[in-house]
C-alpha cells in the first residue's frame, strides 16, 4: 500500500500523488464514486463490470446505518463462516 500526502486547492481539486496512482494502476480519465463517511472522503474507482454491485452495496450500507440508528441490530457469532455471514447480512 502506497501512502502520500496531498492537499485540496481553493477550487476543491485534489491531486492523487503519482506514486499512489502508479500503485493503484490508475490511468488518466478514470472515474470515481466519491462519498463522505463521517468526514472522511472516500474514492472508489468506477468499473463498468462492478458499478451496479457497488451502488447496491452503498444502498445496503445506508439502510443498515439507518437501522442501527433506530436501534435495530443483530448480534452475530463471529465463529460463523463468510458465506453464513454474507447470508445473514444480505437477508437471505
Amino acid at each position: 500500500m502506497e501512502v502520500a500526502i496531498t492537499k485540496m486547492s481553493e477550487n476543491g481539486q485534489v491531486v492523487i500523488p503519482v506514486e499512489v496512482r502508479k500503485d493503484a494502476g490508475l490511468e488518466p480519465s478514470v472515474k470515481f464514486l466519491v462519498f463522505n463517511e463521517g468526514g472522511n472522503i472516500l474514492l472508489k474507482v468506477i468499473r463498468k463490470e462492478t458499478l451496479n454491485k457497488d451502488i447496491k452495496l452503498l444502498e445496503m450500507i445506508e439502510r443498515s446505518e439507518e437501522q442501527i440508528k433506530r436501534g435495530k441490530f443483530v448480534k452475530v457469532d463471529v465463529s460463523i463462516n463468510d458465506k453464513e455471514m454474507d447470508d445473514l447480512l444480505m437477508g437471505v
